[in-house]
């Protein structure tokens, strides 16, 4: 199977969050995608850490009526990295 490449996620912040965002980053010694990419990444890790991966997949199924079956498969195997990541 090929690797999937990266794909962008876009949002917008106000021009003070931004500059915090900024600030922070420059002070790790981070670009500001590389450092809202380990935050991100890292708060994302945390919640299928606390919550547990079934307790997510079965919230998602229940919220939706019409979550297909691929998609419910794209959402198990994110929880999955995400557990296979933890040490």
């Amino acid at each position: 199977m090929a690797k999937e490449s990266p794909s962008p996620v876009s949002f917008r912040l106000s021009a003070e969050d931004r500059q915090l965002v900024e600030t922070v980053a420059a002070y790790r010694n981070q670009s500001v995608s590389d450092f809202l990419r380990s935050v991100v990444l890292e708060f994302a890790n945390h919640v299928v850490a606390t919550e547990g991966e079934d307790k997510i997949l079965k919230a998602l199924e229940e919220s939706s009526t019409k979550l297909t079956e691929e998609k419910l498969g794209y959402y198990q195997r994110a929880v999955e990295h995400a557990n296979s990541r933890r040490p």
